[in-house]
């Protein structure tokens, strides 16, 4: 995670709003926040590229859009990120 530049409390926020992402969704994507790129997420079975959302509410949407269309197994660790 990249939040150089943000005062403690907006890195805070940003911590606490990835730490809900992958409560929900680490076991089967890599979740990550830049500001560079912003709020994203890949899948850990590899299938597919980044997806991408505006803020960590667009992500989870983005993120339950594409495990609707094709669920991910469930059985890759956060330890497993590259």
């Amino acid at each position: 995670m990249t939040s150089a530049g943000r005062t403690a409390a907006e890195k805070a926020l940003i911590d606490t709003e990835l730490e809900g992402l992958r409560w929900n969704w680490g076991d089967a994507h890599q979740i990550e926040f830049s500001n560079e790129h912003g709020w994203q997420a890949r899948r850990r079975d590899g299938q597919g590229g980044w997806l991408t959302g505006a803020d960590p509410d667009e992500l989870y949407k983005v993120i339950t859009d594409d495990y609707r269309l094709k669920p991910v197994a469930r059985n890759y660790a956060p330890a497993d990120e590259p």
